[in-house]
């Protein structure tokens, strides 16, 4: 293997300073707005603290029977219900002495008052009362139909509204979301790095010289491919480790990370070597790759978060920037990823896939020399 030239390609690409800047500085600047821009909608807390709900009724409503057995319900999931027969609703509200007001109506209507701030618990009361009332509106046909007395809850339908805590995966703050997104997504971006050396080559006549030397094919394929991968794994490494100190970006399982890191690094070299034999045009090679990043980003939760995306499942499966995406910001809020077979196995076949065909590619292209 010619480590000569392994050495000479790797100083080639440390000295393009664009390049650098767009692999370490630029993922640093990208994380610091990203994030601070989506803070809002991503560092939101879902837990909702007891609180009071207030209600009125009239003394001829045939729901006031029932409202006993509805305070109780409420009272179990944290929720205290109290009886308001005179005051402006408003001025309640206010006051800030109920944070959700409920005035029935004929008809077993009723109406639900809040302020902006109380969207969430007029929800929760809603989705209680409502569910509420229906079974009660069932038990009471059901006992019309055997002669009954209606307007009061049997035993057996007391207590039916319950809730019920799912096991949701937990949001990451922005900052730690799109602090490792994107690292990911620049690394992807780290086949520019071939510029450095495919420019020097074609403008010296390289490549016709190493012919001349009657190197095998092979060993001029590795003296670009490991030093851009290499380029690629330092460069992004900077950044990850440039952010983590400014932002304080948590990471989980750094281990398996630095793992993944290694391999896209592989994987974005053989992607770049594919782009730069298949087009004469540097500037092509570099529009097409930057397309391919953006598209497969788009798709895999570089720009909007992959739990919010609304795009064919088809799409979003068929990048690999959303096993990879996926796998780091879970071992980031669980320290454990389902995807990580796969994201390994994705990265692995495609390194092995673009590399085959990559080595077709420069052989054919040195043959038609």
């Amino acid at each position: 293997m010619p480590l000569i030239l392994i050495k000479n390609n790797l100083k080639l690409m440390f000295r393009s300073k664009w390049i650098l800047f767009m692999m370490i500085i630029l993922p640093v600047v990208t994380i610091a707005l990203l994030s601070n821009a989506f803070k809002g909608m991503m560092n939101i807390s879902y837990s909702i603290d007891d609180f009071n709900v207030g209600y009125r009724i009239s003394e001829g409503d045939a729901n006031k029977n029932v409202m006993p057995s509805l305070q109780t319900i409420c009272k179990d999931e944290g929720i205290t219900l109290s009886e308001y027969p005179e005051g402006d609703i408003t001025k309640l509200l206010q006051a800030e002495a109920v944070d959700v007001f409920i005035e029935f109506k004929d008809d077993h209507n009723f109406t639900i008052y809040r302020s902006n701030e109380k969207e969430a618990q007029a929800g929760i009361v809603e989705s209680i009362f409502s569910g509420f009332f229906y079974q009660v509106n069932e038990a009471n046909d059901l006992m019309t139909i055997g002669g009954q007395e209606a307007g009061t809850v049997p035993e057996q339908f007391t207590g039916k509204v319950k809730s019920e805590v799912l096991a949701t995966d937990p949001v990451p703050s922005s900052t730690d979301y799109y602090g490792i997104i994107y690292i990911v997504y620049f690394a992807w971006c780290g086949m520019v790095s071939l510029v450095a050396v495919i420019s020097s080559e074609r403008k010296s006549a390289i490549q016709k010289r190493m012919q001349a030397t009657h190197m095998p094919k092979i060993s001029y394929y590795l003296g670009k491919f490991i030093p851009c991968s290499l380029a690629i794994f330092l460069e992004i490494c900077s950044a990850w480790l440039l952010s983590v100190i400014l932002f304080d970006i948590h990471w989980g399982k750094p281990g398996l990370s630095v793992i993944i890191l290694l391999l896209i690094s592989l994987a974005a070299s053989t992607l770049g070597m594919i782009l730069f034999q298949l087009f004469n045009s540097v500037a092509v090679s570099i529009v097409i790759g930057f397309i391919f990043t953006w598209v497969m980003g788009f798709f895999g939760g570089s720009f909007e978060a992959y739990r919010y995306l609304t795009l064919p499942k088809l799409f979003i499966n068929s990048s690999p920037l959303y096993y990879i995406n996926r796998t780091l910001v879970e071992y980031s809020t669980m320290g454990h990823s389902a995807y990580t077979g796969k994201c390994f196995l994705y990265l692995s076949v495609m390194i092995i896939v673009c590399g085959v065909i990559g080595i077709i590619l420069m052989n054919r292209r040195m043959e038609e020399q």
